[in-house]
Order: C-alpha cells, then structure tokens, then sequence
C-alpha cells in the first residue's frame, strides 16, 4: 500500500513541475538575456596592404519581444534589442619594402631626402567597441509544450562606443638618401632615428571607426521551456554587414608618400606606425555565431 502511495505521489509531483513548466496563456512579451560568440572570421576585409586578417567578435545585451500574432502551433513575434559588441582584428605581413620623399621636418638639418623603409615583420591589433541595437521578426513553431523552433530576419545596427590601437610589434629598418650630396646614404642610429629600430616603440596613429554600421541579421534556434515562464535558447546566426566598420584613411595608398606610409618618421614627434585599418577598402561584418539565452516569457 505504502508502495503504490509513493508511486502515485511522485506522478502527481511530476504531472505538477510538468504543468508548472508550460506555456501560459496570454504571454505575449518576452524579455531575452543572451550571448553571442563568434564563430570564425567576424569581418570580410580587402586592403591595399599585403597582411594576413582575422577578426574575432561578440556579445551580450538584452531583447525585448512581443507576440503580435498566435494561432494554434504558429506565433509571430517582434523584436528590439541592445547589446555591447566587443571586436579584435589582427594583422600580420613578414616583409614590406618601400620609400617615400621625406621632408624637411624628418631632417635633423632640416634638409630633403629620400627615406627607405624595410618592415622585417609587423603585427598589429586593433579593437573596436559598439552598441548594437538588433531589430528583427522571429517566427516559432511549437512543436509540443516545452520544445519550439524559430527563425529570425531583421537588421543590426552599430554605433561605435570605442575604437583602440591595441598592440604593435616588429622591427624596421630605415635609411636615407641625399640625392643633394651625389645619393649620399646614411643609417646610422644617432641620425633621424635610422637603422633598426623596435615598432613597438613607435608613436601609434589612432584607428578611425565608423560612427555607424549595419547588417542584415538572419537565424535558426530551439526555445526549450525550463520551468514556468523561463527558457533557455540556442540559435545559430549569420550577420551580413552592408555597410564599412572602419574609415579608409589612405586612400589609393599603392605608393606610398610621407603622409600614407605605413610607418613614418619626423623629428618633433619620432618615428610613428599607421593603423591598418586605415588602408582597408572594404570592412563588412561577415559573421556566423551562436547565441546562447534565457528568456523571461509574461
């Protein structure tokens, strides 16, 4: 007896946390907690200078959704959100030679010249901060009480908080011809800051972002009912960009002149190394994640 009391005691306790974790009636806001990682390359890039690229990205923030249409197992919802997406891209080229006509200002005697640069190796690391504001439509599916599929369509729109020149390393060597004196080279170190020398002591240009990007955000997922009105998400995700998340501040840079050098040099303010981002032509947010979430259902 004590057996079957036992027995019909934990259906009825199941049957009770099993009720407790479906769907009510009437929830027709949502409120979404989540994270979102990057999977692969996060930006599609093309430069006039020789480097290898990656970028990695992602982020959190929260979304907020409302059930504009319900009908038996179908449910339209939409969708705005804020997050903070955090970006790094690296660069890395093994060797660069070029030359540019230097100024009288690169000149301890302040004559003209013509200044040789030969990068050795360069890496630089650039990040880049953003308030994203993801608005979009999901349609769900609900398979039974606790399981659903969806699928998202809308844009995401960034608004930079933050762009930083992170990290530089690498070595140059430099020289200078005097055309002035029957092509006269000197490398030596005490003049014009010539010979081999450490790029991550040199001065660093800062990056320029744009102020704002946008993309066209598309997705899959799986809603599971935990308990009551929370769920947990997981949904795979590709953001198309449309627009350049950073500024090409040397344009046309395929020869190089004082002002567009990678890595420059002048005597009030010693040698300087230019962002990388600056020579790009394209930089488009091209990114598949996964987005993991809990949302909060009323």
């Amino acid at each position: 007896m004590k057996t079957s009391q036992y027995i019909l005691s934990a259906l009825m306790l199941a049957a009770a946390v099993h009720a407790s974790a479906q769907s009510k009636d009437g929830e027709k806001f949502a409120i979404k907690a989540s994270a979102e990682i990057g999977l692969g390359n996060s930006i599609s890039t093309t430069s006039t200078l020789p480097s290898s690229r990656k970028a990695s990205a992602g982020d959190y923030g929260i979304d907020f959704g409302w059930t504009f249409f319900e009908k038996d197992r179908h449910r339209l919802e939409a969708n705005i959100g804020v997050a903070y997406r955090s970006t790094s891209l690296t660069f890395d080229w093994d060797a660069m030679d070029y030359d540019y006509a230097a100024p009288a200002s690169a000149d301890m005697d302040g004559e003209t010249y013509q200044r040789y640069y030969e990068i050795g190796y360069m890496s630089q690391k650039v990040d880049l901060g953003q308030i994203a504001v993801p608005v979009y439509l999901t349609y769900a599916y609900q398979c039974n009480e606790w399981l659903g599929f969806h699928a998202d369509l809308g844009v995401r729109l960034g608004f930079k908080s933050s762009c930083k020149f992170k990290d530089v390393s690498g070595s140059a060597y430099s020289y200078g011809v005097y055309p002035q004196y029957d092509d006269l080279k000197i490398d030596d170190a005490y003049l014009n800051n010539f010979g081999t020398t450490n790029l991550a002591n040199a001065r660093r240009i800062a990056p320029e972002a744009s102020g704002f990007s946008a993309s066209v955000l598309v997705g899959v997922g799986a809603e599971c009912r935990i308990y009551g009105p929370l769920a947990a998400d997981v949904s795979f995700r590709y953001n198309a960009g449309v627009t350049n998340m950073f500024k090409e501040q040397y344009k046309n840079a395929t020869s190089f002149s004082h002002a567009t050098a990678p890595v420059n040099y002048t005597v009030d303010k010693g040698q300087a190394v230019k962002p990388a981002t600056g020579y790009l032509h394209s930089s488009k947010q091209n990114q598949f994640s996964i987005r993991m979430g809990l949302i909060y259902r009323f």
